[in-house]
């Protein structure tokens, strides 16, 4: 995840000014900033009874290596994503550079195990209450897992293009928020509409980025209209998959099951 993105266009220094590598804080990096902190936030607060309070809720299922592993590398992501979007936000495009190789490390590492977990969730039968059949709900992660990679993939193929780079990264954190919204639905008497609240919370993230894209500049950037398109591709795809034969059919070859 190299350059998580350059929020906000690089400030020249007036002449005799300090150097660039560490410019004011920056107002419109801020909104990035503080989005993917609010995103943090419910990824946090979903996955607090199952995750990182288990201990104490004692939530089940029962936390695998496999899981734990998972959650730990996503966890390690999420921060490094938080780091890096303050830092530009900073203006100290420097730090955050160096730490690009290891955020797409992560990124990467991030995404394997998270296939690895849903596949053998669906496989225990592990899903959450309220949730379709597990090898349905399975379509939930693994689309939106794929959606986060071709926005991340989109990022850093632009990653010279800062106006499309941070846009593509913001929208890929979004995306990551739907397992954590989708539970916090659960204690709140939702769980049966778990699903619908997961996806229209990032709906929900990305339509405030763009209406904040437009305020600022008057129009909406073509980096928004192709993540919007990747959204819509989710939506229907896991809406699609929940009633499917070939959706089940796909399911049960890849966590062979009968």
């Amino acid at each position: 995840m190299a350059e998580i993105a350059e929020i906000g266009n690089a400030v020249a220094p007036a002449p005799g000014a300090p150097s660039a590598s560490r410019e004011p804080w920056n107002a419109g990096a801020g909104f990035y900033f503080v989005m993917i902190l609010v995103s943090s936030v419910i990824i946090l607060l979903g996955f607090a009874p199952s995750f990182y309070l288990k201990s104490l809720i004692h939530a089940p299922p029962p936390l695998s290596l496999l899981t734990i592993t998972h959650g730990l590398v996503f966890t390690a992501w999420m921060a490094l994503f938080v780091v890096q979007s303050g830092l530009i936000a900073a203006g100290r495009s420097a730090p955050h550079k160096q730490l690009g190789i290891l955020g797409a490390l992560l990124f990467g590492a991030m995404i394997s195990l998270g296939y690895s977990t849903a596949i053998t969730a669906a496989r225990l039968g592990h899903a959450p209450p309220g949730a379709p059949t597990p090898l349905a709900f399975m379509a939930l992660p693994v689309l939106a897992m794929a959606a986060a990679t071709a926005l991340v993939g989109a990022a850093l193929w632009n990653r010279r293009r800062p106006a499309w780079h941070k846009r593509l990264m913001l929208a890929s954190f979004f995306i990551m928020t739907g397992p954590g919204s989708g539970r916090l639905a659960i204690p709140m008497g939702l769980a049966e509409q778990g699903t619908a609240i997961s996806l229209g919370v990032a709906d929900l993230l990305l339509a405030i980025a763009i209406a904040y894209d437009f305020t600022k500049n008057k129009r909406v950037h073509p980096a928004y209209y192709a993540a919007a398109g990747v959204f819509a591709v989710v939506n229907v795809g896991v809406f699609w998959a929940f009633g499917s034969p070939a959706w089940m059919s796909f399911a049960k070859a890849l966590t062979q099951t009968a």
